[in-house]
């Protein structure tokens, strides 16, 4: 049954999607591969409102968790300082809406490809995405690393990769706009400059927060002052990535309305696909940076023409935007795979960087790791196999990645004790980031179960 939801309804619901997503990048998974659940979740929501098949949004999906992951390869904590200061205040407002505009720009392009990928050969995607990292080599080189302009602390530099970001974006959009139809570069374009502008909007109001915190009373019980930025960051890119679906969405539900066929799964066939994705997470999580991380920090102060290029070419293939283009390439060669990449992947990661965190022993590690994806590889499969699994995915994304970050809270005890402190104290002070998570988790799946239908 089609139905037309209202534009505030494509605002809303991506943006809280988003908001829950950005939130838990940073608590329960860092850098770009954390950032893949606020793109999961962001896809996900806009495919549901788009009333899109269930073997195109899995595309989608994975195009988006590439797309936001990007951005988490930029360096911002030095630049966040800057906010803490009333004579650099402008200077890091500027570099935080200039990052949250890049961020913006590049993972709506990418995110955006997933509603056309069809209409691409798998070669242009692939040439799309070479030239994307052709030209985040190009501007790291030409800007990030020289630190022409520069958002860190030049007493403690740290490389920055804004600007290569930027001219990766450029690049793909440039090869897009030759390779694509005017309608379908139209709905590119609308998907970068609206992320631009939630992106840097996001960011920069979102950074704010500190300057804020700086002027209130120390003994203020709130200070969660980071969480706020990023539950900021990702309210407003989420919501302008939604109305950039809102103005799409004529366009993209009539053009896979018309192509689409029926998915043919098999949950007893499952382990293929788990398969696949199994051996796309050790390519990315464990092969290449044990081979060539090493190679990498090695090579950092050696010299010599011949060094400096290999350094440069290690450094892309151990970069996100490489890990991305494995995914993408495996989801166009193995499309049923592409729920277990996008839900099971994201989530497998959290997992990772929670046994990271607090345990050391390999023996604890491995269970801790593969017990829980296991879990939910299991479960992506199962409502795979359903009529409407859409809402089911999404649920499963959710609560999987929340239950984690709840669980987390028993390797910090010292949120544990409690004796002494006032009501107000622990709400607002303790506990006051679990429970927005908890909140917004629960605000999702009132949305998911009354608006849409779950198997």
């Amino acid at each position: 049954m089609k139905k037309n939801y209202s534009k505030w309804m494509f605002i809303v619901f991506p943006a809280v999607a988003m908001l829950l997503g950005w939130g838990l990048r940073g608590h329960i998974g860092g850098g770009p591969f954390g950032a893949m659940i606020p793109g999961a979740m962001v896809a996900l929501s806009i495919c549901l409102l788009l009333e899109l098949p269930a073997a195109t949004t899995s595309m989608i999906v994975v195009f988006g968790v590439v797309g936001i992951g990007l951005g988490g390869e930029m360096t911002y904590g030095q630049t966040l300082h800057f906010l803490h200061n009333p004579e650099t205040v402008m200077w890091g407002t500027l570099a935080t809406t200039l990052k949250g505009g890049v961020w913006g720009v590049l993972g709506g392009a990418v995110l955006s490809m997933g509603f056309i990928y069809k209409r691409l050969t798998k070669k242009t995607v692939i040439i799309a995405l070479l030239l994307m990292m052709a030209g985040m080599i190009l501007g790291f080189k030409l800007i990030n690393q020289p630190m022409i302009i520069y958002f860190s602390d030049p007493a403690n530099p740290r490389a920055e990769s804004w600007a290569a970001l930027l001219l990766g974006a450029v690049a793909l959009l440039t090869y897009l706009k030759y390779k694509t139809s005017k309608s379908d570069f139209k709905l590119i374009s609308r998907f970068a400059i609206w992320g631009l502008i939630g992106g840097g909007l996001g960011f920069g109001l979102g950074g704010l927060w500190f300057v804020l915190g700086e002027n209130l009373p120390k003994e203020i019980i709130f200070h969660s002052w980071w969480k706020m930025m990023e539950f900021t960051f990702g309210l407003l890119l989420g919501a302008a990535l939604g109305y950039a679906a809102w103005l799409s969405r004529k366009e993209v539900k009539i053009e896979n309305d018309a192509i689409e066929k029926p998915e043919v799964y098999s949950f007893k066939s499952s382990y293929k696909e788990i398969g696949v994705a199994l051996f796309a997470g050790i390519f990315i999580f464990l092969l290449i940076p044990i081979i060539l991380g090493p190679f990498v920090n090695a090579a950092s102060s050696a010299d010599g023409f011949l060094m400096a290029a290999l350094r440069t070419i290690a450094q892309i293939l151990v970069n996100y935007a490489f890990y991305g283009l494995i995914l993408i390439v495996t989801v166009m060669y193995f499309p049923k795979a592409a729920w277990q990449i996008a839900i099971t992947l994201t989530f497998c990661h959290t997992v990772i960087d929670l046994a990271d965190d607090h345990l050391t022993d390999v023996l604890s590690i491995i269970p801790v790791i593969l017990i829980p994806t296991l879990v939910v590889a299991i479960l992506t499969a199962y409502y795979q196999g359903k009529k409407n699994n859409i809402p089911s995915q999404f649920l499963i994304l959710i609560w999987s990645t929340v239950l984690l970050s709840t669980v987390k809270i028993g390797f910090y005890p010292q949120k544990l004790h409690l004796a002494g402190q006032s009501f107000c104290k622990i709400i607002c002070g303790v506990f006051i980031v679990d429970i927005i998570f908890l909140v917004s988790a629960i605000i999702l799946t009132w949305i998911i179960v009354k608006r849409f239908k779950t198997e």
